[in-house]
């Protein structure tokens, strides 16, 4: 008798495919890139990075959607940032403390819906186009970030003031400083396949909004902590208000020693390297003498509360 010989039918997987990602419009403020600019000069040889802050809204076109893309700010480097000549890393420890701090803070006072949007890191080897690194971490951020667009920018600066903003040839955002090229910041998203995929971008300064300048203690939480330890270690009641005048953030601190009149402090932006000002219970102005940034506030009050 034959044997009857069964033969499997090998079925070979077809991958999945997947559906094109929405397409987007992507708008940048020029303050974004000239940001950018400054911290990649300072940077040296070393790369450099940060976040990139705005709103994301769908539109619709029949049953595709669109998102329209506005990228309003970034966070200036910071001192917990790692970084060298061929690497950075972004979002860790005090660095993304101070992130997710700038973000709140921009929230409170815009009623934007901001989000993070992506991050952006300097190229010291000069070249705009993404790394094999570079790739790799976007399709991990694509397949954690799930329907909504996910942004890479690389820059290759050279100096510290960009001027004469325009997107080039290939859709990057250009600056030239002093007349001459000096550098360009090109916009990448994240997708499933080729890791990133050019962005043409468009550098608005009318169409979409300005977030207000950051305060210090924002910008600088570590100042701030050291300056608020050191005004309860003095025995000073303390109650902080950060507001927004004219466009500016300042921080109001209302002081009131245990034995004394209260006293007011205003802060600006460019504090510590300018000094605040001091008011007493009346509203009059108290001269501020000898300051410095290696001074603090704990100093100014107990002088102003004497």
């Amino acid at each position: 008798m034959k044997s009857a010989v069964r033969h499997r039918k090998r079925i070979r997987a077809v991958p999945p495919t997947l559906p094109p990602p929405p397409r987007i419009m992507l708008m940048v403020r020029p303050e974004v890139i000239r940001s950018i600019a400054a911290a990649c000069a300072a940077s040296s040889d070393d790369e450099t990075g940060g976040p990139l802050i705005g709103t994301l809204q769908p539109s619709w076109d029949g049953d595709r959607v669109r998102f329209i893309v506005a990228v309003l700010g970034t966070i200036d480097p910071g001192p917990d940032l790692s970084a060298g000549p061929a690497s950075v890393g972004l979002g860790k420890l005090g660095d993304g403390e101070r992130a997710a701090s700038a973000l709140r803070w921009w929230r409170g006072v815009t009623g934007l819906d901001l989000r993070h949007l992506g991050d952006w890191h300097k190229h010291p080897s000069g070249s705009p186009r993404p790394s094999g690194g570079d790739r790799e971490t976007a399709r991990r951020m694509h397949a954690n970030n799930g329907a909504s667009p996910w942004l890479t920018a690389i820059a290759v600066c050279e100096r510290h003031e960009a001027e004469n903003l325009a997107p080039n040839m290939d859709g990057n955002a250009c600056f030239t400083i002093m007349g001459s090229s000096s550098g360009e910041v090109a916009f990448y998203r994240a997708d499933g396949q080729t890791g990133l995929a050019r962005v043409a971008t468009r550098v608005e300064a009318d169409a979409i909004p300005r977030l207000p300048g950051m305060p210090w203690h924002v910008s600088d939480p570590a100042r701030f902590a050291a300056e608020c330890r050191l005004l309860k270690m003095a025995d000073l009641g303390v109650a902080i208000e950060s507001v927004v005048s004219d466009g500016r953030p300042m921080l109001v601190i209302r002081l009131q020693p245990e034995h004394g009149s209260p006293v007011t402090i205003i802060t600006k932006p460019d504090y510590p390297l300018a000094a605040p000002e001091v008011m007493d219970d009346r509203g009059r102005s108290i001269p501020v003498r000898g300051w410095g940034p290696a001074r603090f506030l704990v100093d100014v009050a107990l002088e102003a509360a004497r």
